[in-house]
């Protein structure tokens, strides 16, 4: 007999008028097992504040992100989740590519550095004047690398971001890709990389799923902040954007890296 059945055993005949004692006696249990009280609920009250503080800080973060942020099973939340009724908005679904998309892609990323990959992102600040992002992405460990933000971004300055990127952290890809934008099939610039002994790779036209890690990535931002935040002016985009920046390489659990931060990852690998 379980415990609970046990408990219930002298629930029904103290009912009957049975002292706990009398009860427990009569019914052959303990009456520590009788005076147990699950402590299932007292956790699971604290879980759900975990769960609530995560959320606002985050509120797009699904049960999964929400267990790799504060560190639980995901069984746990998950019960949780269900029985407090939380929802979170389900991307709806691509449809199958087919013909070029279905082909592998080119130099996929074996290792750290091994291919990077940048594109540019566009918005508008409260006063509705456009600005210019240039996102460059570690496609193997999903590292952010630099996120520069400018009304402009021409391909001088794309040249400027890459250097800075490979001189504040010591690092440079094989290959680096990207779509066929002006600014990056410019002469200044596959000339600068050859120098560099990066190799640059291009998707095909009108396939950017050739290039998914960044469309993914793009994604995030633009669902996580761009869609949540109005920037006053470039400077506050900038501030603001580099400090999402670091969170997702820093604190963002990511579901292709076993709910691991990029930079976790990263040095994981680095300590292998």
């Amino acid at each position: 007999m379980s415990g609970q059945d046990q408990r219930r055993a002298v629930a029904e005949l103290q009912a009957k008028g049975l002292s706990e004692r009398a009860a427990c006696e009569t019914s052959g249990v303990t009456r520590r097992v009788a005076r147990y009280r699950a402590k299932q609920p007292e956790r699971d009250a604290a879980l759900e504040v975990q769960i609530r503080t995560a959320l606002n800080a985050h509120p797009e973060f699904g049960y999964r992100q929400a267990a790799g942020f504060i560190q639980v099973s995901e069984d746990r939340v998950r019960r949780l989740w269900k029985r407090l009724g939380l929802t979170c908005a389900k991307p709806k679904k691509s449809r199958r590519k087919i013909g070029p998309s279905l082909e592998p892609r080119p130099h996929r990323a074996e290792f750290r550095d091994h291919v990077w990959s940048y594109d540019f992102m566009h918005d508008r600040l409260f006063d509705r004047s456009a600005y210019r992002l240039l996102n460059v992405l570690d496609e193997y460990t999903r590292e952010c690398l630099t996120i520069h933000v400018n009304r402009s971004i021409k391909s001088e300055d794309v040249i400027q971001v890459l250097w800075e990127v490979m001189k504040t952290t010591g690092r440079k890809p094989k290959f680096l890709r990207s779509d066929n934008g002006a600014e990056f099939t410019a002469p200044a610039v596959t000339q600068w990389l050859a120098a560099q002994q990066v190799g640059p790779t291009f998707i095909d036209l009108g396939s950017p799923w050739q290039n998914g890690f960044l469309e993914s990535f793009n994604g995030k931002l633009r669902t996580e902040l761009l869609k949540r935040e109005w920037f006053y002016s470039i400077e506050e985009a900038a501030i603001v954007i580099e400090q999402w920046r670091l969170y997702y390489n820093n604190e963002r659990p990511h579901s292709a890296l076993n709910r691991l931060p990029p930079s976790q990852f990263a040095a994981a690998l680095h300590a292998v």
